[in-house]
């Protein structure tokens, strides 16, 4: 029946009144004529041929006629199609509690004796017809959700169940289950804890309604999902629906497959994975995450405030920068930086995020995304960079570090107009060192040669080692003075001298060895090669050697143009 029609054609319901005495039914015609359609009929017999003719809103039956009685013909009617929702009120002239029982347990919603007041039997028809088509109307909805009805007397604890709008229950696939103590007695064995944790939440008052997803028998034999909900109705009785969330169910199982699939592989690579509801202080993690920091549990809801906490001081502020850069625009988090594990030293992490779902406004609502532990990858970079640019016997740069290191300081002499200098070193009797006690004792005093200079020069110099006992020290931002940069760097080469000449002791040995160095001041000219600069000191370094050697020899190209000259 339309929705139109339950609401607005209260006026013209359709009676089938069923009575052997004529004038009983003549009455009727009268009493309810104005107000409602009255289809009259004399037997029970010509009630059960006229029902399926015709759409009836109510049956009045005589419950005392020949041949068949108005509780045999209300049973005949209640097997024919379509009226099992149909009110009935009994007409009767006996006024007797046996009878009058019979027929409520039958079925019958209303008893009226004989003779009626016509006012009282119109009330009570309009009051079971409003009652009826408010039924239709929760009906309608009921169906439209797919729900069916259920109570809960909590002192007994028995449950009845209306399966009329929804899948019908079973308890062994073939009889229909109406009635049972609890739903932990008939849902899926797994459910039962759930179940069993729901009725007592309820039951305690911590939840306001009863709720909870169970796997119930169907009639058909199979098991299915149900959402189960329900509230009190008054006098103990909780009244609530069911219905059928197979596919929901199914759907978020294939979810949480899909999901732990994800966490699988993740965890496999080591990959941490975190996702944080931009308005929530804590931030989710998985297992891997945890792992990573040293942090118990395999997922996890830390403070946010407690990781950046744990990122190092020299990279928090960037990491911040960029985070918020991806919080307000379209770009994504990637940074690497150096985070503090839960024992207390710091490992390189790549971290990647993104903003996922954004409010109507563009503000960020959610963000997920990965951390990577790469320290070892950080490691074996920095061997390799260590390799590229350090010797690997004393630790100081190469020629190649030098070269950069050399550039950038002409560079620097052109913007500030300042110069530098270059000491050229070379040992004198290193030869006969590695001839009289072996290569090993030579390693020996190369790496202290470094050690020396290191200590000998200011921490803004270079010392370089490039390749057997050659050395060279690079200082950069001296005067601009020719005199006083040449007075300043030949202040540090007496230094060196001195400190290389100082005996050596290796490995039980006592060595003496002295330096030859060649000085060459540098400025800022475009055209001049890094390679001439070395090529200057390195004559000047020769011209000590030719002098006697244990000395400095001072190139004067640049000053004067007389050549190396001895200081």
């Amino acid at each position: 029946m339309p929705l139109e029609s339950l609401l607005l054609d209260a006026q013209k319901a359709t009676i089938l009144a069923v009575d052997d005495t004529p004038a009983i039914l003549q009455l009727l015609e009268v009493a309810l004529g104005m107000d409602y359609e009255v289809v009259t009929v004399e037997s029970g017999r010509e009630a059960i041929e006229r029902f399926p003719k015709s759409q009836f809103d109510l049956v009045m039956l005589d419950l005392m006629m020949p041949e068949m009685d108005g509780l045999e013909t209300l049973k005949a009617l209640k097997a024919l199609p379509g009226f099992a929702a149909t009110p009935v009120i009994f007409l009767t002239a006996m006024d007797d509690l046996a009878s009058e029982c019979s027929a409520l347990e039958l079925g019958a919603d209303d008893y009226i004796t004989k003779p009626f007041k016509p006012n009282l039997v119109r009330l009570r028809i309009a009051n079971i017809l409003q009652r009826v088509r408010l039924q239709r109307l929760l009906s309608l909805a009921l169906a439209g959700a797919e729900q069916g009805l259920w109570t809960w007397h909590t002192a007994s604890g028995e449950v009845r169940v209306s399966a009329a709008w929804s899948e019908a229950l079973s308890s062994d696939g073939i009889s229909r289950l109406s009635r049972f103590i609890g739903w932990a007695t008939v849902c899926h064995a797994d459910d039962v804890k759930r179940v069993t944790e729901a009725t007592e939440n309820y039951r305690s008052g911590r939840h306001a309604a009863f709720e909870v997803d169970m796997r119930l028998p169907r009639l058909d034999g199979g098991w299915a999902w149900f959402n189960v909900y329900g509230k009190a109705g008054g006098d103990g009785l909780v009244i609530g629906t069911y219905r059928n969330v197979d596919q929901r169910k199914q759907a978020e199982m294939r979810l949480l497959e899909s999901e732990e699939r994800l966490r699988q592989v993740m965890d496999a690579t080591g990959e941490g994975i975190w996702d944080w509801a931009v308005d929530e202080p804590e931030m989710r993690h998985n297992a891997a995450w945890c792992r990573l920091l040293g942090l118990p549990g395999s997922t996890c809801s830390r403070p946010l405030a407690d990781l950046w906490s744990r990122i190092h001081d020299e990279d928090r502020g960037e990491v911040e920068r960029r985070w918020q850069a991806c919080l307000v625009g379209d770009q994504a988090f990637a940074m690497e930086f150096r985070i503090r594990h839960e024992a207390g030293w710091h490992l390189w992490v790549q971290a990647r995020g993104r903003v996922v779902q954004r409010a109507a406004d563009g503000r960020a609502v959610r963000m997920v995304g990965s951390l990577q532990d790469i320290t070892e990858m950080k490691r074996i970079e920095d061997e390799y960079r260590q390799m590229a640019l350090f010797d690997t016997l004393t630790g100081l740069p190469n020629r190649r570090l030098l070269s950069d290191r050399l550039t950038l300081a002409v560079e620097q002499n052109r913007r500030q107009g300042s110069l530098g200098a270059l000491l050229f070193i070379d040992l004198d009797r290193f030869k006969e060192l590695n001839d009289t006690l072996g290569h090993d004792h030579g390693d020996m005093l190369l790496i202290e040669v470094g050690q020396r200079l290191t200590h000998a020069v200011r921490r803004v110099d270079t010392v370089a080692r490039l390749g057997g006992d050659e050395f060279v020290v690079m200082l950069p931002q001296l005067a601009s003075d020719p005199q006083a940069a040449l007075a300043d760097a030949r202040s540090v080469a007496d230094k060196v001298l001195h400190s290389l000449g100082e005996p050596y002791h290796l490995a039980g040995h006592v060595h003496h060895n002295t330096p030859s160095i060649g000085l060459t001041l540098f400025a800022g000219q475009a055209s001049e090669e890094i390679d001439q600069i070395l090529r200057r000191a390195d004559a000047a370094m020769y011209a000590a050697k030719r002098a006697g050697r244990n000395r400095v020899c001072v190139d004067r190209d640049d000053l004067n143009g007389t050549g190396p000259s001895l200081t």
